[in-house]
């Protein structure tokens, strides 16, 4: 009884590492890679100080459309890959490219910038397995993508290094074929020396929950949650324009097309938020997994 409930535990398991749940790692040898496209496109934005929009006084935070009916839009491709190094230690690679423009009635044409991001690398450790796996994960973003200083404009690399630590919770109910992870995490933000400004560290916290429908569909629904610092300018000037705070719901559908291949389609949708773009983000996913001791 108890290696059944194991073999079906782990058929569920195999699943949602490939979907990406956070404290569960690869076994030995394997790897697993995934492409992800986002897309928005908004009109709207979570204030980032009191502001005259509109004809009125819009205070921090609430939702509103940019000033002179500027229009935000970006376009994203995610390339990443975890290779199980042992049943417990990961490490993984992520590579973004970022296409994004934005333009008002103030400007003829749009500011806009397309490129290579900054790659991320990381490492995770899971330390144990009962009653809950709890797993340790690391990681540090280089300032590979290239940094422009221009008014106006979103760059595709922010030109300074980031440190995350991040704690992994994750838990399966079989027999129900339910899974759940949380994560916790605080990301060391460096100073970006080219225009004196540090970007000011953040915590993050994403929480999701899986469900296997059948036994090639699965739902999920996920909570992102991000809270930033003030940056600190020019060595002692405190910004708290630029602070950050984002919060999204997320339902995912993912299908596996064999045992080693998903796709995926989410809807991100903004809650709430400060000093960023407001509205939804369309989603599609392609992972597969190969190898494994």
């Amino acid at each position: 009884m108890a290696t059944c409930a194991l073999l079906a535990g782990c058929a569920l398991l195999c699943l949602v590492a490939e979907a990406g749940a956070g404290a569960w790692t690869l076994p030995q040898k394997k790897l697993w890679g995934k492409v992800t496209y986002f897309q928005q496109t908004t009109n709207e934005w979570y204030v980032a100080s009191p502001q005259f929009i509109d004809g009125q006084v819009v205070s921090t935070g609430q939702r509103a459309h940019y000033n002179f009916n500027g229009q935000y839009e970006s376009k994203a491709l995610f390339a990443e890959g975890f290779y199980g190094v042992s049943d417990r230690f990961d490490v993984a690679v992520q590579i973004p490219y970022f296409d994004q423009s934005f333009a008002d009635e103030t400007r003829s044409d749009p500011v806009a910038d397309a490129g290579l991001s900054d790659m991320r690398l990381f490492a995770k450790f899971r330390l144990v397995d009962k009653p809950v796996l709890f797993s340790l994960k690391t990681g540090v973003k280089m300032p590979t993508g290239e940094f422009k200083n221009e008014d106006g404009l979103i760059p595709v690399g922010e030109g300074q290094w980031d440190y995350d630590f991040v704690a992994q919770l994750g838990r399966s109910f079989w027999p129900l074929p339910l899974y759940a992870n949380v994560d916790v995490g605080y990301r060391v933000r460096t100073k970006n020396d080219e225009i004196d400004r540090d970007p000011g560290d953040e915590w993050f916290l994403n929480a999701e929950l899986g469900y296997n429908i059948t036994r090639k569909l699965m739902l999920m629904g996920k909570y992102e949650l991000l809270r930033s610092d003030p940056s600190i300018e020019f060595g002692s000037i405190v910004n708290r324009s630029q602070i950050k705070r984002i919060a999204f719901m997320m339902p995912v559908l993912l299908y596996a097309i064999d045992e080693h291949t998903a796709v995926e389609a989410a809807l991100r949708i903004s809650l709430n938020g400060r000093n960023y773009p407001a509205g939804q983000q369309f989603i599609l996913g392609v992972s597969s997994a190969i190898g494994g001791s």
